[in-house]
C-alpha cells in the first residue's frame, strides 16, 4: 500500500494517515515543505554516443583488463577498479592518466579481485571493496594506504566477497556482502553497527546484493544482482518497496543522482536503466561503460 501527498504550499504540514479508522505507525507526523525550484535532470535526451571514450586492452597506464566499477571524487577526477589487473587508476575528467596503486595481494593496499569502489565526498578518501580478499580498504586521494577492517566470515562485521559501497554524509559505510546475502553498515572508524537481509526472494531478503546507494530521504537502494530486482530500506534496515522487479537482469552497482534518479546497470540486457524510484523514465548503453 502506498499513499502520496502533494502540499500547496511551503511551510509545516501535519500528516495524518489512517487505514480502517487507524493511524498507521508513526502517525500523524510534521512534514517541512520547504520552496525551492526543482530542477530534474532528462535522460530521454542522451544520446547513443558518448561525449569521451578512454582506455585501450593492455597492463600499463591508462590501459584496462575487464574494468569493472567506477566513481568520481570532488574534483571530477575518474577512478577506475581493474579486478583483473588488481588495482585502481585515477584519470582527470578528460580521460588523461594521473596514478595507480594497488598490486596482486593480501598486504595492506594490495588487492584480490577488487570489485566495489566509491569516493568519501567529504574527504575523497577512495574506498574500496577488496573482494576476494573479504575486506574493506581506504586510501586517501593520493591513493596512499590509510585502515582496513573485515574478514572473511558471516559473523557480524566479516564479509564474504563484499562489492558495492557507499559512504554517506555521517561516514558510515553501507557495504553489500555479496555472499552473506545481506547490508552491513559500519561506522567511520570501520566498526559494525547494524545488518538487514538475508538469503531469498522475500521483501526484506535478497539474493547476492551487488549495487548500493543513498537516496535524498536516507533510505538505502539495494540492486540484487541474482535477484533481479532493486529493493529501498529506511536506515534502520526495514523493508520500504521494491523496484524494478522483472525489469531488470543480473544488476550489478547502481548511482543514485541528487534528483533521486537510480541509475542502474542493466547486465544481461546490455543498457542503463533509469528510474525514479519506482518509475522507468528510460535507457541508454550498449554493453559498455563510457560517458555520456
Amino acid at each position: 500500500m502506498f499513499a502520496s501527498f502533494t502540499p500547496s504550499q511551503a511551510g509545516q504540514h501535519q500528516i495524518l494517515v489512517t487505514f480502517r479508522g487507524k493511524h498507521l505507525q508513526e502517525s500523524p507526523f510534521t512534514l517541512e515543505v520547504v520552496d525551492r525550484p526543482v530542477y530534474r535532470r532528462d535522460y530521454s535526451q542522451v544520446g547513443d554516443q558518448p561525449v569521451s571514450t578512454f582506455g585501450l586492452e593492455g597492463e600499463g597506464d591508462g590501459q584496462f583488463i575487464k574494468p569493472y566499477s567506477v566513481a568520481c571524487n570532488s574534483r571530477g577526477e575518474i577512478v577506475v577498479i581493474e579486478f583483473v589487473n588488481n588495482r585502481i587508476q585515477v584519470f582527470d575528467r578528460n580521460g588523461t592518466f594521473l596514478f595507480k596503486f594497488g598490486s596482486k595481494g593480501n598486504g595492506n593496499g594490495q588487492f584480490n579481485k577488487p570489485y566495489g569502489v566509491t569516493v568519501d565526498q567529504l574527504n575523497d578518501q577512495i574506498v574500496v571493496g577488496d573482494t576476494d580478499n573479504h575486506r574493506i580498504q581506504i586510501f586517501d586521494e593520493k591513493g596512499n594506504f590509510l585502515r582496513v577492517f573485515g574478514s572473511n566470515g558471516k559473523a557480524d562485521g566479516k564479509f564474504n566477497r563484499p562489492e558495492g559501497i557507499f559512504v554517506d554524509q555521517k561516514r558510515n559505510y553501507i557495504v553489500a556482502d555479496f555472499c552473506n546475502h545481506r547490508i552491513q553498515i559500519f561506522n567511520s572508524q570501520g566498526q559494525f553497527i547494524r545488518k538487514f537481509g538475508s538469503n531469498g526472494a522475500g521483501n526484506d531478503q535478497m539474493q547476492n546484493p551487488v549495487g548500493i546507494g543513498l537516496l535524498s530521504n536516507g533510505n538505502i537502494v539495494v540492486g540484487e544482482h541474482n535477484g533481479n530486482r532493486l529493493q529501498i530500506f529506511d536506515f534502520q534496515g526495514n523493508f520500504v518497496r521494491i523496484v524494478g522487479a522483472n525489469q531488470v537482469t543480473n544488476p550489478y552497482h547502481l548511482f543514485v543522482d541528487s534528483d533521486d534518479n537510480i541509475l542502474v546497470a542493466d547486465y544481461n540486457n546490455n543498457r542503463i536503466q533509469v528510474f525514479h524510484r519506482n518509475i522507468i523514465v528510460s535507457e541508454v548503453g550498449s554493453n559498455r561503460i563510457s560517458i555520456f
